[in-house]
């Protein structure tokens, strides 16, 4: 099996080629029958010509740099170094040069390493137990002896790398440390919110949310073993190309977390990178296999006055294995993960058992819609159960030592799965709560293979190469459960305090029409050369995107009924019906790529020994492939074209930074530079899918008769005459667009930061972190960008009436930053008692942004967040700011029997809750567009309103007397709501975006592990108890998570404006103001876990 894997992994590797390659460095091109040579091939043969080349996106590589130096501080001259790894037999080899400077590069994570010092005129020195971190160069400075009788000095070094490691603004952790992660999903990310720049925000739907620094959790970077294993097109909220972590917990040799890594070979990212290293085979045969589950009835049922009934099974199973091949020479290592589960049910009706219940809509309410559907069309609209889901990995490796001089490595990862998301429909024709049956739900899956080739070199002591190339496919697919070959229905149930209550059955409008398929080559070299003092770095990047997109949303189209009776009759009251004026959804498919080229130069300068520098510089340039349909009435109404593209757009990234080892107590360190990437290409490719030209919509309201049977033609259940009206009216649809002043969007990164070990060896660390965006992206709608009239409290008014469709357009501004502060400390005890580590942070932030780029749609990226102005960006508190974070782990273990340890691992968190926004209720009700009431921009209003002005009372200049028709009781109700709330602190001036904050949250998760002897002596068994929210089990009362909904927004009242005042009128009740939600993470969950090592 694994020569079979290594087999098609070199395969994909040259699929577009054959190349031959012997071990001196020689190659030679061998074209297939086809004489032309493609680009690629071209590309790979002369980068291996000139000896070096790897994976676009691949991060720095664990090393070791090291200094030898007599007992006088002279340098020793050519002093040869033999790295060996002592579990696989690798041996590097090295010499010092004039300054008695050596390095080696690309070394295996982990160890333990050995690393011997010859040569004439001193002893040998022999430096054990030396373990390498993920991303770091471990400095070794040694001091040699005059050789005496003594032929061998041997030194013992450390394994703190296996364990866990804060650095700052990095963290690392090692096998150990991420064994004593409580995750029972078993996620990286739940490793890296032990980051103290780190936190997880979790969605609805359970979603993990991973932001760092305060940045959008689109920005981050995830790297296995080098690649980029990143959500690039930006449609997973975790940042992965998959449902879960795309790799096996288990198969993880080392975890690094970094927020402001100032080496020019990271980029990719502007929030923070995730980077893994996962295990490689060693001369001895190796493995574990291991189950983990949990159910319903290992999670607790109450939280406060909240009564939670989850229905719910969860399994895990892994396997790995791994050994030698040729003892010495070549090793192999795979992993198996499956994991299994029945998720429980978030949203439901009354009775149904779910987390958040919709009082005022029931399961009769369910029924009797059920019955009517299925009578008149047919069309069975499901219920609020879920089927299960599940999740397949597969990793290999083969690692290769060619010789000393000469390793190479050859990955295989494959990942499928799949969740059921629930949805509420996203009928835009429904307002207020709307509730969707699991026809209105989907199922999401992912397809992820990937294939990587290494190679490491050492040409001379002083000059060494990395080659690597990676190819990933990927396939999207987002399925309703009940076909996607029917309509979306609204059907109005009742009003109950003002809300109107709908149940919507068939597939929302995003999933009518949607697939992605996509496909990644990536290639990147390095060079490095040693002299003097100096480490210089030569780096080429390059990568080659090719999508394939479908998203034709309502292309079924969407109706809403007034009544159940309305539905009996298959009569609704409007309709909304987009869709390829063709009518195939089919021709809405945008086919595009995009290729990015990286050059950057390094110079890492010892100016002593205890003081670093690095400088140096990085520069991308981009490509696009594929064409935009140009839109002649958007090139008419604008004077510029809807085509614009990436093509040509490029950012200069600089980038410096120091570390002084001012004593042998105190640590300094900081650095200045310019990141790039994470923004997502679905945010490019709207460009390519909704050009106007050959999208369009036709839309009925009043009286519409529903067809009971599909339209012989299309297959769809639109009345013929929409039909024709999309096919013979001139295209004017929708645009989505570039503005022609877009740039690459950046982000300025600063810190400065020290470390202090004291006498008592608690290790003290103060770290602060500046962010200034650059070029941020925001959205505006280019049919009114001139404002036409100002609004009493002097925010503009806009009349994006006249005709045109809408035209969503990105621009680029300055506008956006972070400052953050993290303080944490750390120390080791070993006692009677047994032995415990500790570290403990806090983390204060404040960050500001233009609250845009929350979603993956150009129209949800324009109004899915509460606005000061929608048109014009305007800095606030950042949705994904945690103005304060609390993090404490501590560890502590005993070996009770001889050889056979308890540990229990504690890790919690206590935060600040989610920011959110009082804004004015637009449903029908626009307030910021000329005639106020349902205006052109409805659909983006009403998703999250404008910021509320709050009025001072009955006397303040901008509240009108005729607010809620007059009625003195109705405006004191106002009032006292105003004066009883958060509002009161805005009174006579406009709410802040974001200025108010959810709960705050302690969440405390508890890992215990013992270990059993095994059949063997060598052999271990572990038994694993994990317990998420332990606060929880302890007090129901304990650990709640609660927040205001997506998008983080309260609407309060609309408002209307009349003679240069706001009339005010429609108050929300307190719950629907509100809004809040409790997440499932409310309540303790255990997981049981056995694992066998061998």
């Amino acid at each position: 099996m694994v020569l079979a894997v290594l087999a098609k992994s070199l395969i994909a590797l040259t699929k577009r080629t054959l190349i031959k390659f012997d071990l001196i460095g020689e190659s030679k091109l061998i074209s297939k029958a086809n004489p032309v040579v493609t680009k690629v091939a071209a590309m790979i043969a002369l980068l291996i010509a000139v000896t070096f080349l790897t994976t676009a996106q691949a991060q720095v590589t664990t090393a070791i740099r090291g200094t030898v130096v007599n007992q006088q501080d002279e340098a020793v001259v050519d002093a040869t170094v033999k790295i060996t790894h002592t579990e696989s037999g690798t041996v590097s080899m090295a010499s010092s040069n004039e300054n008695g400077v050596f390095s080696a590069r690309g070394m295996r994570v982990g160890g333990p390493y050995s690393v011997e010092i010859s040569g004439s005129g001193f002893s040998a020195v022999r430096v054990d137990d030396l373990y390498l971190a993920l991303d770091r160069t471990l400095n070794l400075p040694v001091t040699v002896q005059a050789e005496t009788a003594i032929e061998e000095i041997v030194v013992t070094g450390t394994r703190k790398s296996v364990g866990y490691k804060n650095l700052g603004l990095g963290t690392d952790f090692g096998i150990e440390a991420l064994e004593e992660v409580a995750s029972i999903d078993r996620d990286i990310t739940d490793a890296a919110a032990q980051n103290p720049f780190a936190i997880v925000n979790v969605q609805s739907g359970g979603a993990k949310e991973l932001t760092i620094a305060g940045a959008n959790n689109r920005f981050n970077s995830l790297t296995v073993d080098g690649v980029a294993l990143n959500d690039r097109f930006g449609l997973n909220a975790n940042g992965y190309p998959t449902q879960r972590s795309p790799i096996s917990y288990d198969a993880i040799e080392s975890l690094s977390i970094q927020t402001a890594p100032f080496d020019v070979e990271y980029n990719g990212f502007t929030g923070g990178t995730i980077n893994a290293v996962t295990k490689s085979g060693t001369n001895e045969f190796f493995g574990s296999v291991a189950y983990y589950t949990t159910d319903d009835s290992l999670v607790g049922d109450k939280n406060q006055d909240q009564d939670f009934d989850f229905t719910f099974e969860e399994e895990t199973m892994v396997a790995t294995f791994g050994g030698p091949i040729i003892q010495d020479k070549l090793f192999f290592f795979v992993a198996y993960d499956k994991y299994e589960e029945i998720a429980p049910l978030q949203n439901g009706p009354v009775g149904s058992g779910a987390l958040n219940i919709r009082d005022d809509i029931t399961l009769d309410d369910v029924a009797e819609v059920r019955g009517i559907v299925s009578d008149v069309w047919g069309f069975d609209i499901g219920d609020f159960s879920k089927a299960p889901a599940q999740d397949e990995k597969i990793l290999a490796n083969i690692d290769w030592n060619i010789n000393d001089a000469h390793r190479a490595k050859f990955t295989y990862i494959s990942t499928e799965g799949n969740t059921i998301r629930e949805q509420n429909g996203n009928n835009f024709l429904a307002s207020d709560n709307r509730l969707g049956a699991s026809s209105a739900w989907y199922d999401r899956s992912e397809e992820v293979e990937t294939f990587t080739g290494h190679l490491f070199s050492d040409w001379t002591p002083n000059f060494s190469t990395q080659l690597k190339i990676a190819s990933t496919e990927q396939a999207t697919g987002q399925n309703s459960l009940n076909g996607a070959e029917f309509p979306s229905f609204a059907v109005f149930l009742r009003e109950v305090d003002g809300d109107e209550n709908y149940l919507v059955i068939g597939p929302d409008r995003f999933r009518h029409g949607n697939s992605l398929n996509q496909e990644f080559f990536q290639v990147k070299a390095i060079a490095e050369y040693v002299t003097g003092d100096h480490l210089i770095k030569f780096g080429f990047e390059r990568e080659e995107v090719d999508v394939n997109n479908l998203f034709a949303q309502n292309s079924e189209g969407s109706y809403v009924f007034d009544s159940t009776e309305d539905l009996r009759n298959a009569t609704a009251s409007g309709l909304l019906y987009n869709n390829a004026v063709t009518n195939n959804e089919n021709d809405l498919r945008a086919i595009w790529g995009y290729e990015y080229n990286s050059f950057y130069v390094q110079d890492t300068w010892n100016i002593a020994n205890n003081l670093t520098l690095d400088f140096g510089i990085r520069y991308d340039r981009y490509g696009s492939n594929g064409s935009i349909r140009e839109n002649q009435n958007f090139v008419d109404n604008y004077g510029y074209s809807n085509a614009n593209d990436i093509d040509g757009l490029d950012v200069v990234l600089p980038r410096a930074s120091f570390e002084w080892n001012a004593s042998d107590a105190l640590t300094i360190r900081g650095g200045i530079g310019k990141f790039s990437g994470g923004s997502p290409g679905v945010w490019i490719s709207n460009s390519y899918s909704n050009d106007g030209v050959i999208s369009d919509g036709s839309n009925a309201f009043g009286v519409v008769n529903v067809p009971t049977t599909p339209d012989a033609a299309t297959g769809q259940y639109i009345p013929e005459d929409v039909l024709t009206d999309l096919a013979t009216k001139a295209p004017n649809g929708s645009v989505n667009a570039l503005a022609d002043s877009f740039e690459i969007p950046t982000t300025l990164k600063a810190s400065l930061g020290a470390a202090f070990l004291t006498q008592s060896d608690w290790l003290l660390s103060v770290d602060v972190l500046y962010n200034d965006l650059e070029n941020a992206p925001f959205w505006f709608d280019q049919r009114c960008a001139v404002q036409s009239e100002t609004a009493p409290d002097g925010r503009p008014i806009y009349d994006c009436g006249g005709g045109n469709s809408e035209a969503i357009v990105i621009d680029s501004t300055d506008q956006g930053s972070g400052l953050l502060y993290a303080l944490a400390v750390s120390k080791d005890w070993d006692t009677a008692y047994g032995a415990i580590d500790m570290f403990a942070s806090v983390t204060l932030s404040d960050v500001e942004d233009i609250g845009y780029g929350t979603s993956s749609t150009a129209t949800s990226n324009y109004s899915d967040f509460a606005a000061y102005d929608r048109q014009r960006p305007r800095a606030g508190i950042s949705n994904f700011e945690t103005e304060t974070a609390i993090k404490f782990r501590l560890n502590w273990s005993k070996d009770f029997f001889s050889g056979y340890q308890t540990k229990v691992s504690l890790f919690a968190t206590g935060r600040t809750g989610q920011p959110y926004s009082y804004t004015f209720n637009e449903n029908n009700a626009c307030v910021f567009d000329v005639g106020g009431g349902r205006c052109a921009r409805e659909s983006r209003n009403d998703d999250a309103g404008h910021l509320l002005y709050v009025p001072s009372g009955p006397s303040d200049p901008l509240f009108a007397a005729t607010s809620f028709g007059g009625d003195a009781v109705e405006q004191q109700a106002f009032f006292n709501y105003i004066n009883g709330s958060e509002l009161a602190q805005y009174a006579g001036g406009i709410a802040a975006r974001n200025g108010d904050t959810s709960r705050w949250s302690t969440i405390v998760d508890l890992r215990i592990k013992q270990e059993l002897p095994g059949f063997l002596p060598e052999h271990r068994a572990m038994l694993f108890f994990d317990i998420e929210n332990l606060g929880n089990l302890l007090n129901s009362d304990w650990g709640r998570v609660e927040r205001t909904r997506y998008e983080y927004e309260r609407d309060v009242v609309s408002a209307s404006i009349v003679d240069g005042q706001y009339e005010y009128f429609r108050l929300n009740n307190t719950r629907s103001i509100e809004n809040l939600e409790t997440l499932s993470r409310s309540v303790w969950q255990v997981q049981l876990g056995f694992k066998y090592d061998f």
